[in-house]
Parts: structure tokens; C-alpha cells; sequence
């Protein structure tokens, strides 16, 4: 019955991924009677989704669509599934659930990500921080949220973070079969409860969550509301605008030089980055004029700071640098990874929300090891750093986890750049990074390891 669904909606439009191995896979579902869908899915196609882009990535794009879209620019880039029904937004679940099921038996993407029609996606950027993760190993990211219980309940049920559909998903090679086979009965609870009006987003984190104890994990930076300051020094160290409908005049704000900060306002959701080309995603990005701006905004920059790395003479000039060179051009690992200093920093983060059992860690420790080894390997051997030896205990720094001995302390301070001065190391604390100039030496019984970069 499967394969002849699959030929009558052959005659639709295209079926499926490309059946080579893809590193992203990207689906995101369009509905027939929405003007704005058609709007921003050809806008799509003609920014962040182009063809050399998706190439670029190994990355493949595909809208999800009840609707034939034969004749059509979509028709290549368009998948049908069996049994899709078209239905409002706020029904959206039944049609996630049925996609996830059907998805099941493409083994051949590395990573498949679920994106709505107004989520700008920087595929490079995206595609390029999923490789620092085995895609064979089980897991569900995203841009994490809490939906909390009411008060009356919350002795009863905790909060549940879920990865915010509309700012993307991303489910594992690893995981996609277990997924896949649970999206059914998970279907079904949905209806018997809801009869389909639900937050396709939470439902699906519920889903994970009851039937096969997987939680959702964060795979790049959003500065909760409550966070210092200090956190977000590093211009990327924000990887998500999540509120461009609050914030879009200043983020497309032509007059704004590059690297001038975003004016703020405190009544937003989030306070956002500028737009850089290392942003992951942005949403929501409600027309197909400003998704194309977006995507303008976030190649110049990327343009920028590659033309700054390969030849100074660019530097303030970008508006020199010839025009192809914004086709296909790949941001770069190594210039979009963080750094342990950062890295440090946001691990500090507890998430939490009212009901919660316990706050939740931004990052875990697997996935900062991951994160340093992905750095390693795409920046290659370290500069050379000369340190001034120091054994007092310090104040003020951030704990490294990483590190195992002084040698990888001071390894991961040196790739840290400007941001760290001082390192600091004990057998049996570990490793500590900061600034020597926002630290304070203190007494202690115990002998430490450490030195202040010359």
C-alpha cells in the first residue's frame, strides 16, 4: 500500500530526499491555501535555500505539501507524503506526527530538521555545527522552551522544554527510526486529548519525552532574559533571533555600520543579536522581502569577516570585493566555532521555568567536548603562547570541563584568544578560564597550576 501511495504522489511532484547521503535534510511543511507559504517558500529558493547553497551545505531542502506543485519552481524541491492532510495551523500535529512517521524510512540523511516557511535557515552555519555531533548517536536539538503547567498542577507535572518549532528542530540519523515508530501512538494520544489543537512543537517534545525518555538539547546559543551581559561578548556567541517580528527595523537597519551594536528594548521577548554570518536561524521572518534581506545581511557578513581572515586589504572595503564571491562562499568552521572562554561562559547558564523539577544546563559536558574537538580539527595546531606562572587560587573564572591536564588548561586558554589571560588548574577542581584583570587572588590550602598569558 506504501510503495502505490508513493507512485500516485510520484505523479504530484518529487518523493523523498535525494537517496545519496545527505549531511542536513531540511523539510518544512507548506499548506496549498496559504498565500504567504507560496510567497516565502520561492523566496526560499531564491536566497537561503538556493540550489549552489544547499550544494554548499550537503544539505538538501524540501517542502512538505498536500497540494501538487507541478509547473512550479517548488516541483523539484517538493515532498508528498502518504496519508498528509491538509489542515489549519492550529491542527499542525496531526501533519508533523504523520511527516516524522513517514520520514522513518529515509536512513540516508545525516540530520533532518524540521523549519516552518517564515524560519530563515543559514545552512552552512547550521550544517557546519551538526557535524561537531554523531549523527548515528540519539539526538533531538533545538532552540530550547519551557511550557509551564498551571499552578495548581505543577505539584503534578514539571515544566517540559520542548525545541521551538518555528526556530527549527533537528532529530538524528540515530534516533529518526525510534521516532519514527512511536509517531503513531504518540498520533493517536494527541487526538484522543486534543483532537489535533495543539503546539505541534510541544507535542512532538512530549512525544520523545513519554515514549522513548529523550529530552531536548540546545545546539547553539540564545541568551535567556536573565543572563549577564558578559556572556555575549563574543559577536556569535548568540546564534538565534527568535523575535524578528519585535525587532525587525532595527535588524534591518541599513544605516547601522557593521559591528555597531543592536539598539535594545527591554519590552521585546529576547534581545537579539545583529544580524552576522554565523547566525543559525531566524524567526519568525513574516515576508518574502525581508527573508531576503535577511539572507543579504547575513552573507555580507560572512563575506566580511572572510575577506578580514584571508586578505587584509578588504578590511573596510567590502564593498569592493567582487560579486561572486558571495555565491557559494562557506562561512567557516573554525570562524563560527566558539571558543572555550566562551563556551565557559554560557555553560554557566541554568535554564529553568515554574515547575521545573531542577534547572536545566545550557550545555552538558559531552557536548562541550564536542564542541572543542570540532574547533580543533577545523582550526588546526594553536598559537603560540608564552605565560607568566602563577600557583594562587583565583575568583572570578569559569570552569572548563574539558580540560584534563594543565597542558589542556592552557591549550584551551591560548585558543581562547583575547578573551582569556589567565588559566588555572587542580587535579581535583579542574580547569578554571577568565581574565586576569576581572579575577581576585586568594588564600587556599591547596597548590594550583596556572599562568597569566605574556
Amino acid at each position: 500500500m506504501l510503495r502505490l501511495l508513493c507512485a500516485v504522489a510520484a505523479l504530484m511532484g518529487t518523493v523523498g530526499f535525494s537517496p545519496t547521503r545527505t549531511h542536513l535534510c531540511v523539510f518544512i511543511p507548506i499548506s496549498g491555501r496559504s498565500k504567504k507559504d507560496a510567497a516565502l517558500s520561492l523566496a526560499a529558493l531564491e536566497s537561503w535555500a538556493r540550489e549552489e547553497l544547499q550544494q554548499a551545505a550537503g544539505a538538501q531542502v524540501r517542502f512538505v505539501s498536500v497540494a501538487s506543485t507541478v509547473g512550479t519552481p517548488l516541483e523539484p524541491y517538493t515532498l508528498h507524503v502518504p496519508g498528509d492532510l491538509e489542515v489549519d495551523y492550529k491542527r499542525l500535529p496531526v501533519r508533523i506526527l504523520k511527516i516524522w512517521h513517514f520520514l522513518g524510512q529515509f536512513d540516508h540523511c545525516d540530520w533532518i530538521m524540521k523549519a516552518d516557511s517564515d524560519t530563515y535557515v543559514n545552512l552552512r552555519a547550521v550544517a557546519d555545527r551538526l557535524s561537531c555531533f554523531d549523527g548515528r548517536e540519539e539526538h533531538f536539538l533545538g532552540v530550547v522552551h519551557a511550557i509551564v503547567p498551571p499552578r495548581h498542577l505543577r505539584e503534578m507535572w514539571a515544566a517540559l522544554y520542548f525545541g521551538h518549532g518555528g526556530s527549527g528542530y533537528v532529530v538524528s540519523r540515530g534516533l529518526l527510526p525510534k521516532v519514527a515508530n512511536c509517531a503513531p501512538a504518540c498520533l493517536e494520544d494527541m487526538l484522543e486529548m486534543t483532537r489535533g489543537d495543539a503546539m505541534e512543537d510541544v507535542i512532538f517534545a512530549l512525544c520523545l519525552q513519554r515514549q522513548l525518555q529523550i529530552e531536548v538539547q540546545s545546539y547553539g546559543f540564545l541568551r535567556p532574559a536573565a543572563t549577564s551581559s558578559d556572556v555575549v561578548e563574543h559577536f556569535a556567541a548568540q546564534e538565534f533571533v527568535v523575535n524578528f517580528h519585535q525587532a525587525r527595523d532595527e535588524l534591518l537597519d541599513e544605516e547601522r555600520r557593521p559591528g555597531e551594536p543592536l539598539k535594545r528594548f527591554q519590552h521585546w521577548d529576547a534581545q537579539p543579536p545583529a544580524l552576522h554570518g554565523c547566525l543559525l536561524v531566524a524567526h519568525p521572518v513574516e515576508n518574502e522581502t525581508d527573508l531576503l534581506k535577511v539572507h543579504a545581511l547575513v552573507e555580507r557578513d560572512a563575506l566580511a569577516q572572510h575577506l578580514r581572515l584571508n586578505d587584509p586589504w578588504f578590511y573596510g572595503r567590502e564593498e569592493k570585493a567582487p560579486v561572486e564571491l558571495l555565491q557559494g562562499l562557506r562561512a567557516g568552521r573554525a570562524r563560527c566555532a566558539l571558543s572555550p572562554m566562551v563556551l565557559a561562559k554560557q555553560a554557566e547558564v541554568r535554564l529553568s521555568a515554574p515547575g521545573d523539577r531542577a534547572p536545566k544546563a545550557f550545555w552538558s559536558p559531552d557536548q562541550l567536548s564536542s564542541f572543542y574537538t570540532c574547533l580543533v580539527e577545523a582550526a588546526g595546531p594553536p598559537r603560540r603562547c608564552d605565560w607568566h606562572p602563577v600557583f594562587e587560587q583565583y575568583f572570578g573564572l569559569s570552569f572548563w570541563p574539558v580540560a584534563r591536564t594543565p597542558e589542556d588548561c592552557a591549550e584551551a586558554c591560548c585558543r581562547s584568544g583575547d578573551a582569556c589571560s589567565l588559566f588555572q588548574f587542580h587535579e581535583e577542581e579542574g580547569c578554571w578560564l577568565g581574565r586576569r584583570e576581572e579575577s581576585q587572588a586568594i588564600e587556599s590550602e591547596k597548590r594550583w597550576y596556572g599562568g597569566v598569558k605574556i
